[in-house]
């Protein structure tokens, strides 16, 4: 199976933002988990950057959907290549708040300058995500 990573970034333009996000979320894990695909996604009330991976005509399908959404605005896509493995494991739909994020790795990934993904690469927007799931998954393990 030909598996494929895509970055992107956007904004949410519905006034009920927390609330679109949790419906986003609970309907995703489902439709993630019959596509199998994974999805990493940082929110920031100035925007949502995402990572999702899977079978290539999946995530190929899933994008073509979200880019008709009209909850999202200023799409950006920052990336898109194929992979052999998956960067974020088994999550579905991983969600993480950007106010959560440690301040130094937000500093090391910023340069002390304010999380503007719209300017980030491929690479530093995919290491940025992965190092960010890792903490996530830290802490979860902590709390068990």
């Amino acid at each position: 199976m030909e598996m494929a990573r895509l970055i992107y970034v956007s904004r949410m333009t519905d006034a009920r933002e927390m609330e679109a996000i949790h419906d986003i979320l609970e309907k995703s894990r489902e439709n993630n988990a019959a596509r199998n695909i994974t999805v990493i996604l940082c929110y920031d009330p100035l925007f949502v950057l995402q990572c999702r991976e899977g079978p290539k005509n999946e995530v190929n399908a899933l994008y073509r959907r979200i880019l008709r959404d009209d909850r999202p605005s200023d799409a950006l896509l920052l990336g898109y290549k194929g992979v052999q493995e998956r960067g974020f494991g088994n999550w579905k739909m991983a969600f993480i708040k950007r106010a959560e994020i440690d301040p130094n790795t937000l500093l090391a990934f910023t340069r002390g300058e304010k999380l503007d993904p719209y300017v980030l690469s491929y690479e530093r927007a995919g290491n940025f995500l992965v190092t960010i799931a890792a903490q996530e998954r830290e802490r979860l393990d902590t709390q068990r």
